[in-house]
This record gives C-alpha cells, structure tokens and sequence, in this order.
C-alpha cells in the first residue's frame, strides 16, 4: 500500500473506534498497520494526533492532553524500555489493567464536577456530562482542593451483565449506550473506573493518588507495585492466568508507569511527546484462538465503493465472549487465506476484544469438499463489475445506490444532524425522498407525513436537525466532504480558510495538500462539492490576527465552553497549557497555590483576573 492509503485506513479505522460501536479492523491489525507506517515514514502528520475528532455533542478541550499508550508485546520490549528510560536509581513501578471501554475525564472545580468527556483526538473531546446522574462512580462532589481538578477513568459494562450476552465485545456496546440520546436508563449499568490525575502535583506518586481517590469515594481500578523486569513479569503471567478472568471488566493487557510523578516531565523531556508519553507503555496479552466453521461471507458496500468482506460462521465463545461474525477486511486478505466455504477458521480477539480471522487450518490441513474459493465480481449492490484496487475490489459506479446511501449516512453523522439513524436515511432513501446529500435539505414535513415510524415529534426533529445543521463555515464544510485527513484544524494548517482558498490550492508539499488535490482532480467529487454548497449557508470564516493567546485555570464566572467562546470572540486565541507564547493567564485568585500560575510567574506571563479580562472591552 503507498502511505496515503496506510493513513487513510488507519484514521478510517480510528474515527470507527472512537465515534462508533462498530470497529473497522482488530487491534492486533491496527498495531501492525501503525508499525507499517512508522517503519516507511516514521514524521508522518498522522503520528502527531490521538485518537480522532469527536462527532455531536458539544467539545471539550483538554487542558492536559489525553495520550494514548506505547507497546509492548513481550518482556524482551519492556526490558528495552526500562533500558530506555535510563534511570539513575532504582525505582518503583506501578502496574494497572488496561480496561477495555471509553477513556473520559470528570473536571472538578471547587469540589463540584463541571463536565465529565471523552478523550477525543487527546486534546478536544466531546462533552458527555448528560452520563454522570447515571453512571455508577462518577461523584458529583469532591473535597475542595485548591481549584482545579481532572480525574480520568474509564467507562465500562462489567461483564455478567445483561449486555455480556449479546456476543459484541462490551466495549462497543458502553460506547453505543453512551452515545445514545434516548433510553438513558441503561445508563445505569456503565462503570467508571479511576486510574489517574491531570495536573495536580500535590501528590507524590499514582498509587498515593490512588489511595486518596479511593478515600473520596472513587472507584479505582487494582494496581500492584513493582521493581524489577522479575516483579513485572510475575504480575503479567498472574494477570494472563488468573486476574483478568477474575475482574469484573474487560481488559486487553496491562498499563506500566513509573509511580514517583515527578520523574513524568523529565523523562518525556528527552523525546518528542505528541502520540503518547514515554514514562508508561502498554503490555498486551497473546491472543486466544478458537476454531469454528464458515458459514458465508457477506460483501458490504462503503461510501468510497470498496467492497468489504465480512465472515459469518458457527458461533465460537473467544475470551467468554460469543462470537458469529468477525470483518475480514478486504479482499486481499479473503485470496491470502484461500478461504472457501466450510473452511475451519481460526478466530481470535485482538487484545481479548475485537474479533478478527486469524487463518485458515484448512490452508495447511487441505479440505475434502470440492467448494470452489470465496470470490466476488460484481458489486453486491447495483452489479456493476468489481475492479480491483490495491488490496480492494471496488464498485466504480457513481451511481451505485449503496454507495449513495453510505454517502449520505456519512455527511448526516458528520454534520451534527441528530436523531436521523441510518434506518431512517435507508427508508427515505427506498421511498425516493432523498437521493443524494442536498435532498436531505430538501425534505419537508409534508414529505414525511404517513411514512411509518414518522410520528409528528419525529417529523419536527428531523425538520429542526437538518435545518440547524444547514449553517457552517467554509471550513466545516470542506471539512465534512470526506477528504482523508481533512479536518478544521488541517485546513487552518495550509491555510484553507474560504472556498476560494480551497478551490485555488495547488500546494502538494503535505500529504494532506496531495489528498486535497487528488480529491479535486476528480470531476464527480467537484460535483458533489457543488451541489451540497448550492443548498446549505455557507458563512465564510474570516482570518483575522489574534490579539494573543490566552489561558484558563481556576472556577471561573460560567462554564468553561462558554468562557472560550466569549475568549474567542474578543478576538484572543484560547490556549489549554501554558507555553511560551502564551500571552495571558486568566484566574480566580492569583495567590493561590495553582501550578498554573506558578507556571505562568516563572515565564513572565501576565496574569489576571476574570473580572478585569472581561471587562477589558466594556
């Protein structure tokens, strides 16, 4: 594969893990598919960012980005990096489990929560703070302890459960539930889990900050302190024979961490810090590997037109999870494990969650039916003849209605527009309502009067979602047009800010200026350009020079969302860390013991209170 198409997949597949409850690919895969990418083109852009930008509700920054882990896949890696890490005496180590749900962080501010959110793309997430009045764990309330505080935790059904019978890793579905906007009661089964701070320096070590969350309430995740690779190692094998059965969440391996949180910033100090820190490292388990029998496999149609298999077969319980189904990824992969009807597939999940087809035993064993290989030639959909590109076979038909359909489906999740299910756009679809993404603006209530499941409150929210979401700037709709890569913050990177800008780009110096102009280069994707910018109100983004970069910490006089915004609009950039550019801290009290403002102090940065900022411009 050449890079762009790596990096494409790899957020494809991430944007899946965290927006959706449906996983394009294992982990397993996922990791190797990253290493891929590392090996040929370790500066890549797409190593610079966390898991993916956040789709609904409203965005959260994170003043302490929300990194995402290192590997390691046996002790010979970790003894590497303990070599790595260089440290002048001997030190403890403290080992968690890596629960398998949704990481978020609960904001306290003078003992109350102000919001609780995602992890998102590790700086922006999305605000989830509807969860807290029925997720077990998470504690309105606090003791006070001098501002600002994060806990960050994971979200997760415990197995046993009513949902740990529906053969889905539970991951997926605490992330359906949680992303979910009616039904909330189910809520009430979702766990949180504390396994860290963000910026508070008060205590010495995680297992001391550990111990005091647990004493305020908290539900913490088990942990046990180590020394030597020996200890490490002891823990592991314990862990891969005993304690991961025995706990009451999904795991899929271990977190090891230096425990004494001084050492932190000192030893990411050695290397670059944007994909993850180098203090703690990931150890994951060996899969476990079951057999079964294929019974079908089943072509789904993407948006893109590539054709992706999916394997059906004898119900197979991997890692107390019952299994029938598991993507076969592509059509590469289908030819590579020379996969026939009746074949005994071996079945594993990637880090005891995601299911995934390991091989084919029948490769090696031979097979005694005379069932001709797996094959596709035309496409499932409009049976348009399949051509194959790279590891795909593709549909070129424009006008594909699967194709059309999973168009639509996309521009509706991407745009915000609520409570309009993929069932819903398949009906209106079906019913010749809406053919393409305007028709979608289209729609009016008449349309949808007598169409089953159409009730009068779902006629005037369907109505209200889409007419709400018919406002956007330049850069959000260049943004949502599914151009690999292509995001607000990358556009602002080239300096995409117009569609005139967009329009007149030409600079293929970044993968993503090459993605852009590749896009345009094809005259049906400059069709669709024009036909979704004749039907929505565009507001162009206008590029103006900041008056500085300004910095929150402490309870301020509103929420912290609408605090930015009033920030942004007296034309001051919102930063969510101290740095050297920064121009401005903002603060309740400025002789308070924050680390912010002490921070702020030592790099000569101004700093002021609310009151006087915001009335700067009266």
């Amino acid at each position: 594969m050449e890079i762009d198409e790596i990096v494409g997949k790899l957020t494809e597949a991430r944007n899946a893990y965290y927006n959706s409850d449906n996983p394009l690919m294992s982990d397993e895969e996922f990791d190797m598919l990253e290493e891929r990418l590392r090996n040929i083109d370790p500066s890549n852009e797409y190593f610079s960012t966390v898991g993916i930008k956040t789709q609904g509700r409203r965005k959260i920054s994170h003043e302490v980005p929300m990194l995402s882990m290192g590997k390691a896949k046996n002790m010979d890696e970790i003894r590497t990096w303990l070599k790595r890490l260089d440290l002048d005496a001997e030190e403890d180590f403290i080992i968690e489990p890596k629960i398998d749900g949704l990481s978020a962080t609960c904001r306290y501010s003078g003992g109350e929560l102000q919001y609780v959110a995602t992890r998102g793309n590790g700086i922006e997430g999305q605000d989830i703070s509807h969860i807290a009045e029925y997720v077990s764990g998470i504690l309105r309330n606090i003791p006070d302890n001098k501002g600002d505080f994060e806990v960050r935790g994971e979200l997760y059904l415990p197995k046993n459960t009513e949902f740990d019978v529906l053969g889905r890793p539970l991951r997926n579905v605490c992330v359906g539930l949680i992303n979910r906007k009616e039904n909330l009661d189910d809520l009430k089964h979702v766990r949180f889990a504390v396994f860290q701070t963000a910026g508070d320096v008060s205590y010495r070590t995680e297992s001391q900050c550990l111990n005091v969350l647990k004493d305020w309430g908290f539900s913490t995740v088990a942990w046990e302190l180590a020394v030597t690779p020996e200890d490490i190692e002891t823990y592991f094998n314990s862990y891969i024979n005993q304690y991961r059965d025995e706990w009451r969440y999904e795991t899929d391996g271990l977190i090891i961490s230096l425990n004494r949180r001084e050492l932190f910033e000192s030893v990411d100090s050695r290397w670059v810090v944007d994909h993850h820190h180098h203090y703690a490292i990931a150890f994951k388990p060996p899969a476990e590997t079951r057999e079964t029998i294929l019974k079908q496999v089943i072509w789904q149609v993407s948006r893109q037109g590539n054709v992706v298999p999916v394997a059906n077969f004898e119900p197979v319980t991997v890692g107390g999870a019952t299994l029938e189904r598991a993507t076969l990824n592509n059509y590469e992969n289908v030819k590579r494990l020379d996969i026939h009807i009746g074949d005994k597939l071996l079945v594993q999940r990637a880090n005891d969650v995601i299911p995934f087809v390991a091989g084919n035993k029948n490769i090696i064993e031979g097979r005694e039916n005379d069932r001709p290989p797996v094959d596709i030639e035309s496409c499932p959909s409009c049976m348009s003849k399949l051509v194959r590109d790279g590891v795909h076979v593709r549909c070129v038909n424009r006008e594909c209605d699967e194709r059309i359909i999973q168009g639509i489906i996309y521009w509706v999740k991407n745009s915000g527009i609520e409570n309009v299910a993929e069932a819903t756009v398949r009906s209106l679809y079906e019913k010749g309502i809406i053919k393409s993404i305007s028709d979608i603006y289209r729609v009016t209530a008449e349309d949808l009067i007598g169409i089953e499941g159409f009730a009068e409150k779902k006629v005037r929210n369907f109505i209200d979602e889409v007419s709400r979401s018919k406002n956007m700037s330049s850069m959000e709709f260049i943004s949502k047009l599914g151009i690999p890569l292509v995001q607000k913050k990358s556009l602002k990177k080239i300096g995409i800010f117009t569609v005139d800008d967009f329009l007149n780009f030409s600079d293929g110096t970044y993968v993503i200026g090459q993605n852009i102009i590749s896009w345009k280069s094809d005259m049906s994707n400059m069709a669709l350009f024009s036909e979704i910018l004749s039907i929505i109100d565009l507001v162009d983004d206008v590029q103006v020079q900041t008056k500085g970069k300004v910095c929150m910490t402490g309870k301020g006089p509103g929420k912290r969302q609408e605090l930015i915004e009033k920030i942004e609009s007296m034309g001051y950039e919102f930063s969510s860390a101290i740095t050297k550019d920064l121009d401005i801290l903002l603060c309740e009290d400025s002789e308070s013991g924050s680390s912010k403002i002490a921070k702020a102090r030592k790099n000569g940065i101004k700093i002021i209170s609310y009151t006087d900022f915001f009335n700067m411009e009266q």
